[in-house]
């Protein structure tokens, strides 16, 4: 009986052991999380499109078609000039730069990088700005640009930091 009864014990301990184990690993297990599907080859399609289809609104020289391609909290930085934070003070900026005359504009972006998140983007590439000066004659700007962008709550992709800068050399103040 006494055996009988080892027996039981080293059984029993046995099977809590094992249950006990199984239960740790079953709950290791459960407390993994999946990791999202990379969608970077997607959303990197998704920013080359948002900007090309941004370029081709900038040609309709139209301040909002121009300006709706950046996110509700998008900051421009451009050249020689503050940097802008608002709607009204971006809207301004790109009247004032769509305003100039003679103006032609077109850009090509040259690198798309997504994050592993899905969730910000940048992009860089080159610029051409043709526009007359005071006395009519043509001048030509050729520069690169940096914009980060951010996908937005329903899947779109808006700019949300903008700047540019001329390749030109820097002109010297007048006295």
């Amino acid at each position: 009986m006494a055996e009988l009864r080892a027996r039981a014990t080293i059984t029993t301990g046995a099977v809590c052991f094992g249950l006990c184990l199984g239960f740790a690993v079953l709950g290791c297990n459960s407390s993994q999380q999946q990791a999202p599907p990379d969608t970077r080859a997607a959303d990197e399609a998704a920013v080359r499109k948002a900007d090309a289809d941004w370029a081709t609104a900038g040609q309709s020289k139209q301040v909002d078609a121009w300006v709706a391609f950046y996110s509700d909290d998008a900051v421009i930085l451009p050249p020689n000039e503050q940097a802008a934070s608002s709607k009204d003070s971006i809207h301004k900026v790109i009247g004032d730069l769509l305003a100039l005359p003679g103006l032609s504009v077109s850009w090509k972006t040259a690198k798309v990088e997504v994050a592993k998140s899905g969730e910000l983007a940048y992009s860089q590439g080159t610029y051409e700005l043709g526009m007359k000066d005071a006395k009519g004659k043509p001048i030509t700007d050729r520069g690169k640009y940096v914009e980060v962008w951010k996908k937005q709550p329903d899947g779109n992709w808006k700019c949300a930091l903008d700047t540019w800068s001329s390749d030109l050399p820097a002109t010297p103040l007048s006295k």
